[in-house]
């Protein structure tokens, strides 16, 4: 019998054209250097400087209680990046230092998504810190009382990130538990106490009010709020990566600045360097040396498609439209937008062939709106400029978020319904 079999030494074995290093482009990736967050690593610095010193050599003790430190901030901004490289740097720092005044702190990072629970997080970290410690048999306050006594008897110090730590305090339990940990110290003597610091992400801004009262006044007032990334400020982080992971000759600036306009919306640092990955992806796959504007619009239909009923839903006008910014962008593979007038050109040249009576200037300037407003396109206005002198504006238009080709497909297949005609 016939067995038709896939073979992947093919896959495997084929080199990439266009991504160096496909590390820089995952989630987990903690860059050297942190582009446009200088700030916000200062002030972690700033408030945790002084956890890393004991009060007195002769004491033994640590004593110091812990620091806690909210970061506030929506999606893509860096917040778990700048976290982790300054814990992990925290914790290199004090292990490299010969002077004894300085303690030993152990970071960890914690995603409170994926691990739901007190009792995961605290296993998690003292299975880390004496590894045979078994892992049933404690709840989750006694677990805690285990760790303070480790971390006392052994003389150092704990930062622990809680990422995304709403989802631990869906319950009562979970504020309480919050609660002991930042109250620990209480009742002990200074030089008893067990140093564990905090460090608190979550995207709410408003995530104080969720708290009850007693866990809101035992939190300190350090909240660090990050800011979207600026235009430019996304451009460089994207620079960055493509310097780090893709070979120099795979992409080019207008296709960062063209990841970087459609990112700016949000301000989300993640989403862009996924959208560059994806697109050198798709280029790849295509077999393409370079990314082109073509491979971006695929690479972010996939992470958020467009209904194809909104193209085909749409007018005769629309369409006549729609279909000279298409042709005019498939023959213009270099850019990622046209002028209004050549699209006018193409317009009026389309509906001549279909015998359709194009509309003028006006209507037109309509019709770019219109799909402007559904999302279908973009219109940028740029200035002008002649010998240094501004020579008025002008109107770019282009396709952002849908495949040229396959925009290309639904409207030649919508022909007969829509009488429009290449």
């Amino acid at each position: 019998m016939d067995r038709s079999k896939f073979d992947l030494t093919k896959y495997f074995n084929k080199t990439h054209t266009i991504i160096k290093d496909e590390q820089i482009f995952e989630p987990t990736y903690i860059p050297e250097c942190l582009v446009h967050r200088e700030k916000e690593l200062s002030l972690l610095a700033s408030y945790f400087k002084s956890i890393i010193h004991k009060n007195s050599i002769k004491s033994g003790g640590l004593g110091k209680s812990g620091k806690q430190v909210i970061i506030q901030g929506s999606v893509g901004l860096g917040k778990t990046v700048v976290a982790k490289q300054f814990g992990f740097t925290l914790e290199n720092y004090c292990r490299n230092r010969s002077d004894e005044n300085i303690i030993r702190i152990s970071f960890f990072h914690m995603n409170c998504r994926r691990q739901r629970s007190w009792y995961l997080i605290l296993t998690t970290i003292l299975q880390h810190l004496v590894p045979a410690f078994p892992i049933r048999g404690f709840s989750a306050d006694e677990l805690l009382t285990y760790l303070i006594k480790i971390v006392k008897e052994r003389n150092q110090g704990l930062l622990i990130c809680l990422d995304e730590i709403d989802y631990l305090l869906t319950e009562s339990k979970g504020h309480d538990l919050l609660y002991s940990l930042i109250r620990h110290h209480e009742g002990v003597s200074q030089y008893e106490q067990a140093q564990i610091s905090l460090i608190l992400i979550t995207r709410n801004p408003h995530f104080q009010t969720f708290l009850d009262p007693a866990l809101l006044s035992s939190l300190s007032s350090s909240v660090i709020s990050f800011e979207p990334y600026t235009c430019n400020q996304l451009f460089d982080i994207l620079l960055k990566r493509a310097q780090q992971g893709l070979n120099e000759r795979g992409y080019s600036d207008d296709i960062l600045k063209a990841i970087t306009s459609i990112a700016n919306k949000s301000g989300d640092a993640r989403y862009a360097i996924e959208l560059l990955w994806r697109s050198a992806k798709v280029a790849e796959q295509q077999e393409a040396q370079q990314i082109e504007f073509e491979h971006v619009r695929k690479a972010q239909i996939s992470v958020f498609p467009i209904k194809h009923s909104f193209i085909t839903d749409l007018s005769p006008q629309l369409k006549s439209v729609l279909l000279s910014l298409a042709l005019l962008l498939k023959c213009n593979k270099d850019r990622a937008f046209v002028t209004t007038k050549e699209v006018r050109e193409k317009y009026n040249e389309i509906c001549t062939k279909s015998q359709i009576k194009p509309r003028k200037q006006t209507q037109f300037w309509m019709y770019l709106q219109e799909l402007a407003k559904q999302g279908l396109v973009e219109l940028e206005v740029q200035n002008l400029h002649h010998k240094g002198k501004s020579s008025g504006r002008t109107t770019l238009i282009g396709i952002s978020d849908f495949p040229v080709n396959e925009l290309l497909h639904l409207l030649e297949v919508n022909q007969s319904s829509s009488h429009i005609s290449r």
